[in-house]
C-alpha cells in the first residue's frame, strides 16, 4: 500500500557507485559490489554484485556474480548466481545465469540459458536427489 516506486537494493551497501551524472565509455572492472545509476557504454565486470539502478542506461556486456536491473540495459549478461529484472527494468540481450527472476512489468528480449545448479562439496544439489 505504501511502497516506494524506487527499487530497494537487496544486497546491502555497495562498495562503488556511479552516480546519475556520470557517463563512462570503456571497460569497468570491480572486485567488489557496484551500483550504476548513470550511463555506461562498453563492458562491465565484477567479482561480486552489480545493481543497475532506476534510470540508468547501460550499453554493455555484463559479467558478475549476481545482477539486479531496474534501469535500461542493452548487452549480454552472464552471472553465476541470480539475475533479477525489477518491474522498471529493461534488458535487451542474451543471458547466461544460474537463476532468473523477472518481475511483472519488466521487459526482456533475448535468449536465456540457465546453467546447471552448482554441487556443494560432498552433497548433491536437491534437484539431483530427485533423479536418483
Amino acid at each position: 500500500m505504501f511502497r516506494s516506486k524506487e527499487p530497494v537494493s537487496r544486497g546491502g551497501a555497495f562498495e562503488s557507485l556511479l552516480g546519475k551524472g556520470i557517463e563512462i565509455q570503456g571497460t569497468l572492472a570491480s572486485k567488489g559490489s557496484l551500483r550504476v545509476d548513470g550511463k555506461l557504454q562498453g563492458k562491465l565486470y565484477s567479482d561480486c554484485d552489480i545493481m543497475i539502478g532506476h534510470g540508468a542506461v547501460v550499453k554493455a556486456d555484463i559479467d558478475a556474480a549476481n545482477v539486479t536491473i531496474a534501469g535500461d540495459v542493452v548487452g549480454n549478461v552472464k552471472c553465476t548466481g541470480r539475475l533479477e529484472l525489477l518491474s522498471s527494468g529493461k534488458l535487451r540481450g542474451d543471458i547466461t545465469v544460474g537463476s532468473l527472476v523477472i518481475s511483472e512489468g519488466a521487459v526482456f528480449s533475448g535468449v536465456a540459458e540457465m546453467t546447471k545448479p552448482m554441487e556443494i562439496k560432498g552433497k548433491v544439489a536437491p534437484d539431483k536427489q530427485r533423479e536418483n
